[in-house]
């Protein structure tokens, strides 16, 4: 098999990863907080990459050259993946997901306004239709409207963020030092919320009916252990994966391949929850694939044409 044959499995991999990733998260928010997750898990992933850089003699790219961006980076990454995981107790994954997926419109947009980079009336409208399709699945002003899918929207523009912070300012920084960097934030920012929630004095009712995002550590059960633990791999696995797919093949074959993500979520959905999506949603995120792939079909030819 070629080297875009592999990379086309390894970035279907890469999705499969992220599915099961997602799919223990959900698991997790009857038996753990938020940020018992953000904390235990980046604790995980930041002490296996050390062990692996120190084995593999590579300690000294764990440190990022500046600081500052990479921290940015950081922030934003952070703040993408809390976005998401909170919406997680109240929605199916394959809605989430569908509303996350949103992420390259926004880069699209970001290149525009904060890089300078062009676009033409193709990705133009691509972006319009997305948003378009964005909204079929949240339905505002209707009866079936959700507002907390407005919180993978906005996890899919702080990812946005971060992929422009990364193309533009963090292009000479180690990858490996800005995965490092946005775990032992994303420790941190868990560890900050479990101290300082405890002090707020929340109404115990309410912190027990939305015990994921509002209490601060939960008595950790063996369940929690194992899907803290089932996350943290995952993540280590799906994120190797995806850096060898993009390393092995152009984006344009990558970037389309990674929407198998919303295949996989719609299957476990059925499978776990006997969630079936309405013809609103199928029709949504199926706009969303659509102006997705065309945007980065249409930045393929710019760089062609470049």
């Amino acid at each position: 098999m070629n080297k875009t044959g592999q990379a086309i499995l390894f970035a279907i991999l890469a999705a499969f990863g992220f599915s099961i990733q997602d799919t223990a998260v959900k698991g997790l928010t009857s038996h753990a907080s938020i940020w018992q997750l953000m904390f235990i898990r980046s604790l995980i992933v930041v002490s296996i990459l050390g062990l692996w850089a120190f084995s593999s003699g590579f300690m000294h790219q764990i440190k990022p050259k500046t600081w500052f961006w990479p921290i940015i980076r950081a922030i934003c990454m952070s703040l993408a993946y809390t976005f998401f995981y909170a919406s997680l107790p109240f929605v199916a994954l394959s809605e989430a997901s569908s509303c996350f997926f949103t992420a390259p419109i926004f880069v699209c947009v970001f290149a525009s306004l904060f890089l300078g980079e062009r676009i033409g009336l193709w990705r133009i409208c691509a972006v319009i239709v997305g948003f378009f399709g964005a909204l079929l699945i949240i339905q505002p002003g209707l009866v079936s409207f959700k507002p907390i899918l407005i919180l993978p929207v906005l996890a899919g523009a702080f990812y946005a963020f971060g992929v422009i912070i990364t193309r533009g300012l963090c292009q000479e920084e180690p990858s490996f030092s800005l995965t490092v960097t946005h775990n032992l934030f994303y420790a941190g920012l868990g560890l900050f919320a479990v101290t300082f929630i405890p002090l707020l004095n929340l109404n115990a009712e309410f912190s027990e009916k939305n015990s994921f995002l509002f209490q601060s550590w939960i008595e950790m059960t063996v369940i929690a252990i194992v899907l803290i633990s089932v996350t943290a791999v995952t993540h280590i696995i799906s994120m190797t994966a995806s850096i060898f797919a993009y390393q092995n093949a152009e984006t344009t074959t990558v970037a389309p391949v990674e929407y198998t993500y919303l295949v996989f979520a719609a299957f476990i959905d059925y499978l776990f929850w006997s969630f079936t999506p309405s013809p609103s949603h199928i029709m949504g995120a199926t706009i969303i694939l659509g102006s997705g792939i065309t945007i980065t079909w249409r930045e393929w030819i710019a760089q062609k044409s470049g």
